[in-house]
Order: structure tokens, then sequence, then C-alpha cells
């Protein structure tokens, strides 16, 4: 009897913290280049049944394993890459390759990401908002003097001289003039995706040591979230009707224990 009450009540703390993590996903579905977790569960306390004869106690008889509890093993992300969409934006950069832009934050901690929907700060270097500045291949914040700029396949940006703000006989010296390099975007990758530590925004962490990588760098473009809306609503549906069917038997075993309890205190 008591042992329902175990697996009851563990079900609905395990589908509780489940839509809680979908909530989370369903949210960032338009976030550029956020990952999706996905819950995975165990068991706690796995009991051995046996089988074993009325009189005769000796050669029981496996006959399976009963489980006390549910509880939440791990909280795992999907890697996988997301729709590349094409917005225009001169400060937009996708990743169609494994790997992740660099954030220096406010506090010199290193962020990771994939979202490449980028802005200039007002000290003028390339940031993505409200996180921090986005550091080049060097390793250092990328200043940018304008945002009137080309972008090579390599990630090399390149301030392009504007043109008619001059007199007629400068325009033909501006025109001659070569595009200017400001930076590098750099594009890291890790041995072991799965130490990354996920934090806010579509953010990750890691104590492992970042390597260079060809990232596949797109302009004009950002990384869409892998996050598949109906999937997730149909997980939503499934944990909330699940949590609400544990309710309802949990429910009859509580009426019922006090059922047990009343008899018992008449007799």
């Amino acid at each position: 009897m008591f042992q329902g009450f175990y697996n009851l009540a563990s079900g609905m703390l395990y589908q509780n913290r489940n839509l809680n993590t979908i909530s989370n996903n369903m949210v960032n579905v338009s976030t550029p280049g956020f990952k999706s977790d996905r819950m995975t569960s165990t068991t706690f306390k796995d009991e051995m049944l046996y089988r074993s004869g009325n009189i005769n106690k000796s050669n029981p008889v496996q006959i399976g394993t009963a489980s006390m509890m549910r509880t939440v093993a791990g909280v795992k992300t999907s890697f996988n890459q997301g729709n590349v969409e094409e917005t225009g934006g001169n400060l937009d950069f996708a990743l169609t390759k494994p790997g992740f832009f660099t954030i220096e934050g406010a506090d010199g901690n290193r962020l990771y990401t994939r979202n490449g929907s980028f802005d200039i700060d007002q000290d003028g270097y390339l940031c993505l908002s409200k996180l921090g500045r986005v550091l080049g291949e060097d390793g250092n914040p990328i200043e940018m003097t304008s945002n009137h700029i080309t972008v090579d396949q390599s990630g090399n940006i390149y301030e392009v001289p504007l043109k008619g703000l001059k007199t007629d006989e400068d325009n033909a010296d501006a025109e001659e003039e070569e595009p200017t390099l400001l930076g590098k975007i750099g594009v890291v990758n890790f041995d072991d995706e799965t130490q990354l530590v996920k934090g806010d925004n579509g953010t990750f962490t890691s104590q492992a040591e970042a390597k260079a990588v060809d990232g596949g760098l797109m302009w004009k473009s950002v990384e869409r979230s892998n996050i598949d809306p109906i999937e997730q609503m149909t997980s939503m549906m499934t944990s909330q009707r699940a949590s609400q069917s544990a309710a309802q038997v949990l429910k009859m075993y509580d009426q019922l224990m006090g059922k047990i309890v009343t008899d018992i205190g008449r007799v």
C-alpha cells in the first residue's frame, strides 16, 4: 500500500520537473542557436521479486524487479543543427558546423553560444546583447569602427569605406581605398560537448580547453533553435496527463487508507 504512495508521489515530482524542462524549451523556440533539453529518468531502490512454495521455501525463482520510486537521471542537451535562416542583417552570423562563438562577460568569464545575432555596444565592440563582447580568433574583443562591413567565409570582418561623403574630386580616390580588416570572429569547440554546462539564454560554460575550429560561418544569417514545437507540445500534454492520473490515483489511495484507519478504529 505505502509503496503505491512512493511510486505515485515520485512520479508526480518527476513530471513536474519534466514540465519545467519542456516549458523552457517552448519559451526559447525563437531564441537563435538555442539547443533543446530532454529530461531522462531512472529508478530508486529497486527490489528483486522471487516466487517460492507455500511450504517448501527452498529454490526461489526470480520473477522480476519492482521499483519504489522514479527520479531524474539528468537533463541531456541536443546539439543537433537548427535551421539556418537568411536575415540580411550585417551583424548576423550563423554556424553550419559544430562549434560555438565565444562571449566575454562583464565579469571576465567566457560563455559559449551558437546565437550569432550580434550588435555593437556603446564602446564600439561587437557584442551579444546583454551578455558580453564577441571574442575574435586572437582572444580579444572585436572593435567595430563602423557597421558598414563585409565578411568573408573565414569570418574576417572588413570595414567598407563609405562613398559619396566626399567632394567629387575625392570620390575617385575613395573608390580606390581597400577595405580595412577589423578582426576575425573566433569559433571554438570541445572534445566532449557533454561536459558543457548550460546557462541562461542558450549559453554554455566549460572548464575544458576550447579549440579553434571551422564552424562553417555564414554571414547575414542566423541559426534558429533546434526545437520542434509540435513534439514539445505533445510531450507537454503527455506529461500533464501522467501527472493528473497519478494525482487521481493518489486520492484513491488516501481515501482507502482513511477508510482502513476508520474501520480499524471502530473495531
